[in-house]
């Protein structure tokens, strides 16, 4: 069994743990959603076109006086990709059909504040598959249960407004069978810091 997610989520919550025990960190906690942009890349999948999902859930921020802080959240997402080419068991192809995935996302991302308000982000994000939809084509056993991406992206903190646009690279195949299908994304999250 592949121990990279566990390693990673070990060392993003160990980051997390020390950023928050530092001296005059800041602590934040909101809630936002927003609007996914996903599809399918991999050897083994083409043709296929981009989704329109959401995203929605909370945000957590610590943030040290050097102009670095931690991002966590845990989002409620759905992704998926439109017009897959699926085929017989002869290999002829009979017809497309879409892929639809909900998932809980829990991207950890390091902010780099460029300026006061303005932060580039980079981190992994851990996803845990709740529920597949391929209109009877595929069975939820031909995925696999969890996802981990990369996250590369920009956010905007003004008072309590919280705006971020991140990218999502599929580092991991989400095919059970080992094919490689990787799902990527684009996210515009907008939220709320209550705290």
């Amino acid at each position: 069994m592949n121990k990279l997610p566990e390693k990673i989520k070990g060392l993003l919550i160990v980051a997390l743990i020390i950023a928050a025990t530092s001296a005059n960190a800041q602590f934040k906690f909101g809630v936002g959603g927003g609007v996914n942009m996903s599809n399918m890349g991999g050897s083994d999948i083409s043709g296929t076109d981009r989704m329109l999902g959401f995203n929605g859930g909370f945000m957590m921020e610590v943030k040290l006086p050097i102009k670095l802080g931690f991002e966590a959240d845990v989002l409620f997402s759905t992704k998926g990709t439109k017009g897959l080419l699926f085929k017989d068991e002869n290999g002829n192809s009979i017809g497309t059909t879409d892929l639809k995935f909900s998932y809980i996302d829990m991207p950890v991302v390091i902010k780099i504040y460029m300026a006061k308000v303005l932060s580039f982000q980079l981190g992994a994000q851990y996803s845990v598959l709740l529920n597949s939809n391929s209109l009877g084509v595929y069975s939820d056993e031909k995925w696999k249960n969890s996802d981990l991406s990369a996250v590369v992206g920009f956010g905007l903190d003004v008072l309590k407004l919280h705006v971020s646009a991140r990218y999502n690279y599929g580092l991991t195949s989400i095919d059970a069978a080992g094919a490689d299908v990787k799902s990527n994304m684009v996210t515009l999250t907008l939220g709320v810091w209550l705290k």
